[in-house]
């Protein structure tokens, strides 16, 4: 007698359940959306790092060892079987003639496309886990990738060798990091026109002048910010506090009221970026909210000094609606700093 096991429900949160173990044994940990909203994401990751600190105590090296948030999250779909079927055309595993991979049955393009509509929209990168219950052995791929997706229109495919485990983490943190190097560095010149505005006597009030004309409050008339890859960035309070904040070395403040017109040709030019610093994430009943800083640099050719690299400090806000997680929500990009990094003071 052959007996096929239609528990949906129960596999699935088997598979949830052998999912997060892996997550957990690797350091990091779930966050599971409510399963009433979910279309297309179980929860998301948050990625995390060991710390050691060492101490002695009594004469003795004692090793205190934690896990700290990065502020990294990772988006996570979970599918799985009760077993690896023979044959049939039902289950949510398809094998493919390819033998190095398989494929995961989403049974329709319209449910797929409604899925990957979802997956784009969220804050992060996202990937799918296929658990075999049976065997014990879960697979994964990034969703964000086009070649994850089967030309049939209906499935996805996942490498055979791509397993799911502690030794995972290292691919799936780098999934979404953009970097640059300084031999890539797009070249700005100068002219007098960035330098023009600024006042000798009072440098201040001219930057600041520059800066919310930047943000379309000043007197001054200066169009949108637009970033070939970003799109808008604004221009804030909140920026302009962080670069005169009061326990902020001078040279640094007068350094960055200098460059204040650079910083904007950088971000009308410079279309690759990069994130730095741990990112800051909230979670409300309905929003999951990411709050991220982005770099873009450039080599810039003075004309009264030598050339230097110029950093440009951006802040992103994502948002991801979980009630209505079909709705894209646009990111907004804000000035943050500008400066020169390897500058000596």
């Amino acid at each position: 007698m052959k007996i096929r096991n239609i528990d949906t429900q129960g596999i699935g949160q088997r598979a949830y359940t052998y999912a997060q173990t892996i997550i957990q044994d690797s350091g990091h940990l779930i966050q599971a959306v409510d399963g009433n909203t979910d279309i297309g994401i179980d929860g998301y990751i948050r990625i995390r790092k060991r710390t050691r600190l060492r101490k002695i105590e009594q004469d003795t090296e004692v090793v205190y060892e934690n896990w700290v948030d990065t502020g990294n999250l990772v988006g996570i779909q979970i599918k799985g079987v009760s077993k690896i079927p023979l044959s049939g055309s039902n289950s949510y595993y398809i094998a493919k003639g390819n033998k190095a991979v398989f494929g995961v049955n989403f049974h329709s393009k319209k449910k797929l496309d409604a899925k990957k509509t979802v997956w784009k929209n969220f804050v992060g990168p996202i990937i799918l886990v296929f658990v075999d219950l049976k065997t014990k052995v879960a697979w994964w791929t990034d969703l964000l990738d086009e070649t994850s997706y089967d030309r049939n229109g209906y499935s996805i495919l996942i490498k055979k060798d791509q397993v799911f485990d502690s030794n995972s983490f290292g691919k799936i943190k780098r999934l979404g990091k953009e970097l640059f190097g300084t031999s890539e560095l797009i070249t700005i010149k100068a002219q007098n026109g960035p330098f023009n505005l600024l006042r000798v006597k009072n440098l201040k009030e001219s930057a600041k002048e520059i800066y919310k004309s930047f943000g379309g409050k000043g007197d001054l008339p200066f169009p949108s910010t637009i970033n070939p890859s970003l799109g808008e960035i604004r221009f804030s309070r909140s920026g302009w506090k962080h670069m005169t904040r009061l326990n902020r070395r001078q040279m640094r403040i007068i350094n960055s009221l200098i460059l204040i017109g650079i910083g904007r040709e950088i971000c009308l030019k410079v279309p690759k970026y990069t994130k730095v610093k741990k990112g800051l994430v909230r979670e409300t009943k309905q929003y999951i909210k990411k709050v991220e800083f982005l770099t873009l640099r450039a080599n810039v050719e003075f004309n009264f000094r030598q050339k230097s690299i110029v950093q440009v400090v951006l802040r992103r806000v994502r948002k991801f609606d979980k009630i209505n997680p079909d709705r894209k929500i646009p990111d907004k990009i804000y000035f943050h700093s500008v400066y020169e990094p390897y500058r000596k003071e």
